[in-house]
């Protein structure tokens, strides 16, 4: 739980400076929108949640409640010209789930709590085409992305026939997202996307510009 506060409370941060930080020194608004040889690092949590939602137990187990952590993504992203643009993306997901095991006893179903521990680890890359060129805007940077990523998923007690087990799996999944960056500052930008990558149906984080080798406009 103190990873989900810490990135909440630094998205917060990190937009309350940046806009404090262009009201004071009302700078020029320069390289708004993507351009090649930028560098972007971006933040953000996933939103319902592939894993959580199709959680399911066979016959013989009952459903409970689930907790945990938000879906964390990390992106880190390089123009390679003026439209297209390469990234590594991360994820990670963590959350409990629990279950009920059922048993016939002399005076009926009796029921054994049980705790599965999910942790699922993602790793992929990514083309971006932005569509600056398409709709002009001097803050917005639309974009669409297709790529692919491997997931390790790890169970503590995944239900299987009449007990449970500890499990692992690999699987690779397809990355198919729209989305856009909202400049508020010439280097920060409000992140947003949804489409699918069996993880989550929506993100919003923020992003960074570390580098960039064309210049100001």
């Amino acid at each position: 739980m103190k990873i989900y506060f810490s990135v909440v409370f630094s998205l917060l941060t990190l937009t309350a400076w940046s806009q404090q930080d262009s009201a004071a020194k009302n700078l020029p608004f320069k390289n708004a929108t993507y351009q090649r040889h930028m560098t972007i690092a971006t933040v953000s949590l996933g939103f319902i949640d592939f894993y959580r939602q199709y959680y399911s137990v066979p016959k013989g187990f009952e459903k409970n409640n689930t907790s945990g952590y938000s879906l964390v993504y990390g992106k880190l992203e390089y123009g390679l010209s003026n439209t297209v643009s390469l990234a590594a993306t991360f994820g990670y997901d963590a959350f409990t789930y629990n279950f009920s095991q059922l048993y016939t006893g002399y005076n009926g179903i009796i029921k054994r709590n049980q705790t599965d521990h999910l942790r699922a680890f993602s790793g992929g890359v990514t083309a971006f085409y932005h569509l600056g060129r398409v709709i002009q805007s001097k803050r917005l940077d639309p974009f669409i992305g297709i790529g692919v990523s491997l997931n390790n998923i790890r169970h503590s007690a995944y239900p299987q026939g009449d007990s449970t087990m500890i499990k692992s799996e690999h699987k690779t999944t397809p990355y198919l997202k729209a989305g856009a960056r909202y400049y508020i500052s010439s280097k920060f930008s409000l992140f947003g996307d949804a489409g699918y990558d069996q993880q989550s149906i929506f993100s919003i984080g923020a992003s960074c510009r570390l580098f960039s080798k064309e210049g100001t406009k």
